[in-house]
């Protein structure tokens, strides 16, 4: 049975997403999901049937989905359901705003994740489990100071190639909120190795048995070594609490009492779209995700495995076609057919790849809106323009010094490659910005303030601007204000200036106590008018003689 809050909570956004625009309803707050609350069962994923589901049975449905149909024809998509009276996400067991909010410093942004130094290389790894399967193998540790992780290593012939992909791309998906594990990278000696007790092994022809000294040097034969004999891996260190398998990108986890939103109705999964897109994370699939029941008693959620990012497919350089085509995409499959083969696919005419530790990974023809990940996700699909400027406003929130820092922790051996890292990615970082501060009017970070002589004045800043996607001397910004839905100041041009004087509102705004002010701000820059103007609303307080921000609509 529902619990009375979650019934409460469910009517109040039905309420605030029904009511008129004359007034602005202040959304309530999701329920608490990190309540403690019963172990859920562990689960497994079924692959083959996940990847069915998506390409089939989610695509009929949605095909006859009168009612999504209908909000498309009439511009009235389903909103995400965690989202603010600001437009913004709430911590969550999924979530932590982070670089988006407030601006890392380096120190924190360089760490990441990370609590300790990673393990210790400097006495006995014991093997607890090993991985045999796939181009690249891999083992779990237990180090001398009792903590695991998951062993994982570059594939021959490409040295820093998915390592350098694996703790980059960490550090950069944890600086835009998400939970991601602790991925250390170290350089071992294979000496250190050890062989625990029983550790169960599938060899070549497929048969279980108990690893032994045999099979560790054949799978160390395969790793690329260190002119010191030495090896380069990530260490990625086993999660906190115990594991539930993954997550899906739709519906919720019957057994999580906490989780009551539809995954694909969550504002940071269907945002993560654009931020996946930006770092060429192109398998946003299921089993690239984790659910750990937290020492602290509730499921929290993790993205994992970040060495096919980038310009990594993590045993090989990323193929040029990723990003570009679907698993199954019809319509480039039509176009070869009734060509008979002649037509080219234009990454077909691109295959370049400059340094063997990046793989491929360019920006000339990134099209972050035409972006196609290996297998379609409901959370993306169901992405509405609100989502989507917020996704691409976590991109814009890096730094250039920030993206240097990031790849500085590949520790890539030839500083060269590092800097074409770090440039490609600043670059796809301005291209999703530009597509969306196009489209999305980008006025944020609106703030009350008193001047010197007392008034208050609205705050806001223009990210196009401050990300220097557009310049300041062709932007011109005009003010209407409303009371109650009645217009009370027609529109003013206040020119580029990013503030504006409430002095004329406060001198009638005590008369209205129980009126909403709403400030509309329409952007115009080089002669192109955004379709949307950005509206902030205001409560005026008779007690301390203010005007309070309530919220605001995109």
């Amino acid at each position: 049975m529902m619990n009375h809050w979650l019934v409460l909570w469910i009517a109040a956004a039905i309420f605030a997403g029904c009511a008129g625009s004359s007034r602005f309803v202040v959304p309530e707050p999701p329920p608490d999901d990190q309540k403690v609350v019963p172990v859920p069962h562990s689960r497994e994923i079924n692959l083959a049937a996940d990847n069915v589901s998506k390409i089939g049975t989610m695509q009929i449905k949605n095909l006859f989905d009168i009612s999504r149909h209908g909000r498309a024809i009439f511009n009235k998509p389903k909103e995400a359901m965690n989202v603010d009276a600001f437009d913004e996400v709430y911590n969550s067991s999924w979530f932590t705003n982070r670089n988006g909010l407030a601006q890392m410093n380096i120190a924190d942004f360089s760490r990441g994740p990370d609590q300790s130094s990673g393990p210790d290389t400097g006495n006995v790894w014991t093997i607890v489990a090993a991985k045999t399967q796939g181009v690249t193998p891999g083992f779990n540790i237990r180090d001398s100071r009792d903590q695991q992780y998951v062993i994982k290593f570059d594939p021959a012939g490409y040295p820093e190639l998915a390592t350098g992909a694996e703790v980059v791309s960490t550090k950069l998906f944890h600086a835009a909120g998400f939970n991601v594990p602790e991925n250390y990278l170290v350089k071992f000696d294979p000496a250190i190795l050890r062989i625990g007790n029983e550790v169960k092994f599938t060899d070549k022809q497929g048969q279980k048995r108990f690893m032994n000294e045999d099979d560790l040097a054949k799978i160390l034969a395969k790793i690329q070594k260190l002119p010191n004999g030495r090896i380069r891996a990530v260490a990625s260190k086993y999660l906190p609490g115990k594991p539930m398998g993954a997550f899906f990108y739709t519906g919720i986890r019957k057994d999580d009492l906490n989780d009551v939103i539809p995954h694909q109705h969550r504002r940071e999964l269907r945002g993560l779209r654009w931020i996946a897109g930006w770092l060429n994370h192109f398998d946003t699939k299921a089993n690239n995700s984790l659910d750990m029941y937290d020492p602290a008693g509730y499921v929290k959620h993790y993205l994992i495995d970040f060495g096919s990012t980038l310009g990594s497919q993590g045993n090989e350089p990323m193929p040029p076609e990723i990003g570009r085509e679907g698993i199954v995409d019809p319509p480039q499959v039509a176009k070869v057919i009734g060509t008979l083969g002649i037509y080219k696919r234009p990454w077909e005419r691109d295959i370049e790849i400059k340094y063997p530790s990046i793989g491929y990974f360019v920006s000339a023809d990134f099209r972050p809106e035409k972006y196609k990940y290996i297998m379609p996700n409901p959370a993306f699909g169901n992405a509405t323009n609100r989502d989507s400027y917020w996704g691409a406003k976590i991109v814009m929130s890096f730094t250039d010094e920030q993206i240097r820092s990031a790849v500085a922790q590949g520790q890539y051996s030839n500083p060269e490659a590092a800097e074409y890292l770090a440039r490609i990615i600043i670059e796809r970082r301005d291209i999703v910005g530009k597509y969306w501060f196009d489209r999305m009017a980008p006025l944020d970070r609106f703030a009350l303030q008193q001047n010197s002589d007392g008034a208050q004045m609205l705050h806001f800043d223009d990210l196009a601007i401050d990300t220097r996607l557009a310049d300041a001397t062709n932007t011109r910004y005009q003010i209407t204000v409303e009371r109650d839905a009645e217009i009370v100041a027609a529109a003013k041009d206040i020119g580029n200036r990013t503030a504006f004087s409430l002095a004329d509102l406060r001198e009638t705004a005590a008369n209205f106590p129980d009126s909403q002010w709403a400030i509309i701000i329409e952007l115009t820059r080089s002669e192109k008018n955004w379709p949307q103007p950005v509206t902030v609303f205001l409560k005026w307080d008779n007690s301390q003689n203010t005007f309070h921000l309530i919220g605001l609509q995109r």
